[in-house]
C-alpha cells in the first residue's frame, strides 16, 4: 500500500533499496551525464568567446565564460541551485561579474562567504 501511494505521490524515499525505481532513475541519470560529457562544449565556449571577441569587441569581460566549462560537467546531483552557489567556480565567476561589468570588487568580496555556508547543504 505504501508503494501504491509512493507512485501516485511520485516520491520514491520509501521504496526498498535497490527496487526498480532507484535502479531505474539511477540508470536514467547516468544516461544523461554520459550524454552531457560528450558534448563539445569546451568548443561552443571557444567558439562564443571568438564571436564576443571579434563581433563585440568583449574581450576582457568575454573570457570569463570559460570558467563555465567545469560547471557544465558536474554531475547532475551537484548542479542544485544550492549546491552550484556553494561551488567555488561558481562563487569565483559571481565575484569577477560583479568587479568586471558592476565594478562592486568591495563588497563583491563577502560572495566567498557562501562557499563554506553552502558546503554542506543538498
Amino acid at each position: 500500500m505504501a508503494n501504491e501511494e509512493n507512485k501516485v505521490n511520485g516520491s520514491d524515499a520509501d521504496l526498498p533499496e535497490g527496487s526498480y525505481f532507484e535502479h531505474k532513475a539511477r540508470q536514467e541519470a547516468e544516461e544523461r551525464d554520459r550524454k552531457r560529457m560528450s558534448l563539445p562544449y569546451p568548443l561552443w565556449v571557444t567558439t562564443a568567446y571568438l564571436i564576443m571577441g571579434f563581433v563585440f569587441h568583449m574581450w576582457h569581460p568575454g573570457w570569463i565564460i570559460f570558467l563555465t566549462i567545469p560547471l557544465f560537467y558536474l554531475k547532475e546531483s551537484d548542479r542544485t541551485p544550492v549546491r552550484l552557489l556553494g561551488n567555488p567556480v561558481m562563487v569565483t565567476i559571481i565575484y569577477l561579474l560583479l568587479g568586471t561589468v558592476c565594478h562592486l570588487w568591495h563588497p563583491g568580496w563577502l560572495v566567498f562567504l557562501l562557499i563554506p555556508l553552502l558546503a554542506g547543504k543538498k
